[in-house]
């Protein structure tokens, strides 16, 4: 089987991520997405290892996990 890295992914509900400006060790589910006027779409984000924490990040803010290989 051969895999190839997609340069742009579009992201979708239920992927996993990283926030550039956050470390990178805090990893997030993707649960919905807003868009605010014309800007970048917004993803709202549940983390993976806390309940009670959801923030939302635009999406040009996101790093996949799963097209690195990481998870």
């Amino acid at each position: 089987m051969h895999l190839k890295l997609v340069p742009n992914p579009g992201f979708n509900i239920g992927d996993l991520v990283t926030v550039k400006s956050m470390p990178p060790q805090e990893r997030f589910c993707i649960i919905g997405f807003k868009r605010k006027g014309q800007g970048d779409p917004v993803a709202v984000l549940k983390a993976l290892f806390n309940d009670t924490y959801i923030i939302e990040k635009p999406v040009s803010e996101l790093n996949s996990l799963l097209i690195k290989g990481i998870l």
